[in-house]
């Protein structure tokens, strides 16, 4: 890679570090888990800089690859064994990305329910509700139809009712 290139994805990086660290904590529920999954994101993002650049919106891009870094990573733990996770760790998280007016006990809920998704629907319900976009954009940065994302936004959000 280029000095150009290197400088140029790291002022990009340094611009969006906030966001996409708030994004990989949505995603993973841990903040260790969600460093690691945007470090490997990131690295991937690196050394393929000159294709992401030229993408139209690189943060999605780079939202669209911890996705899939974060399912490979539980798909590694779950032959494994069973996941953890304290009450405290998530405690820390949700007080990390909460905000200050929003009942804590509510939020914890919420972060249950969404815990308990699949990773493609938690990745339907962040990017629309989390990040704002619209369902013809999530499909475009998932790489699946429309329809599809109608539909794993529909089932998620019926598990969230169900559950809270």
């Amino acid at each position: 890679m280029s000095k150009k290139n290197e400088v140029e994805f790291t002022i990009w990086l340094r611009e969006r570090q906030t966001v996409l660290l708030r994004a990989a904590k949505a995603i993973c529920f841990d903040t260790q888990n969600a460093e690691d999954v945007l470090q490997e994101a990131l690295t991937d993002v690196f050394q393929k800089w000159n294709k992401v650049s030229a993408h139209e919106n690189p943060e999605a891009y780079v939202i669209r690859v911890m996705v899939s870094k974060h399912a490979d990573m539980r798909r590694k733990w779950l032959r494994k064994k069973d996941e953890k996770e304290t009450s405290w760790e998530l405690a820390e998280n949700v007080r990390a990305i909460a905000d200050h007016s929003d009942d804590v006990a509510q939020r914890l809920l919420v972060q249950s329910a969404l815990k308990s998704l699949s990773a493609i629907q938690r990745a339907v319900l962040v990017l629309i509700y989390e990040h704002g976009l619209v369902l013809r954009e999530v499909a475009e940065i998932l790489e699946i139809p429309i329809g599809t994302a109608a539909s794993h936004l529909a089932r998620g959000k019926a598990a969230v009712a169900a559950h809270i």
